[in-house]
């Protein structure tokens, strides 16, 4: 199934108002080239919209329930999004990279020449020589290692394509122009899936809240929700995996 790689969460900033002069579209076409690039940049930079509704009382056990759903354990579910939150990584790029190496099994294991790579995240034995090989299939310690050495891949690097070809090629090939073909198509699965996830999450949950300007969560009173139908509202997906 091909889902739209879109992410449109609403999120109420002040505009300007448009009114019968038009001035709001003389607003835009006034802004100097840099000023465009600028808030498109800074747009970049935004609190990811899954980590907002995380991080929200109100929504976070149906964002839980939702991941549960996506990789078919709560157990996964709240260590991703739990160090997703504590690195603050998009979750949606995490549990992407997870499908990619194990397809969400912890005791997933793959011997190289030299080495292994084990559980979830697939944490190679020779980065990791210190660590036991039964914490190397523990959920918490295998997902709070790999999201740890993703947010330093990414602070390395800068874009997140950088960073997934550090994580699977190492630092080093990457840093010196030598990243193969194989670890560019591996970045690009995981960013489609990453992306296919972001728009899932909004067609199945986000587009029933609003996120405010300055952060705060109410339901899209646009739609019709009020906050406890919002609060209780379960999508398609979640009934699925509930039944």
């Amino acid at each position: 199934m091909t889902v739209l790689l879109l992410l449109a969460v609403t999120i109420v900033h002040a505009a300007p108002a448009a009114d019968e002069t038009g001035l709001a579209q003389e607003y835009w076409t006034a802004l100097h080239p840099d000023e465009y690039r600028k808030a498109v940049l800074e747009a970049r930079h935004q609190i990811d919209p899954i980590l907002t509704f995380y991080r929200d009382k109100l929504s976070q056990t149906d964002v839980i329930a939702f991941f549960t759903a996506i990789t078919h354990s709560e157990n996964i579910a709240r260590a991703i999004l739990k160090r997703s939150d504590e690195y603050d990584l998009p979750p949606s790029l995490v549990t992407a990279l997870v499908w990619e190496e194990s397809r969400f099994d912890h005791l997933a294991l793959n011997k190289n020449k030299s080495s292994v790579d084990r559980g979830l995240f697939q944490l190679n034995s020779k980065s990791f020589p210190k660590l036991k090989e039964a914490d190397f299939f523990d959920i918490e310690e295998n997902t709070r290692l790999g999201t740890a050495h993703l947010r330093w891949c990414l602070d390395l690097a800068g874009t997140e394509v950088s960073a997934l070809a550090m994580y699977n090629a190492g630092t080093t090939r990457v840093s010196t122009g030598g990243t193969p073909k194989k670890t560019l198509d591996y970045a690009s699965r995981i960013l489609d899936f990453k992306n296919g996830l972001d728009g899932l999450f909004e067609q199945e949950f986000a587009i029933r809240w609003q996120v405010m300007a300055n952060g705060e969560i109410k339901p899209d009173a646009t739609r019709g929700f009020s906050t406890a139908q919002a609060a209780k509202a379960r999508l398609p997906i979640l009934n699925a995996y509930r039944r």
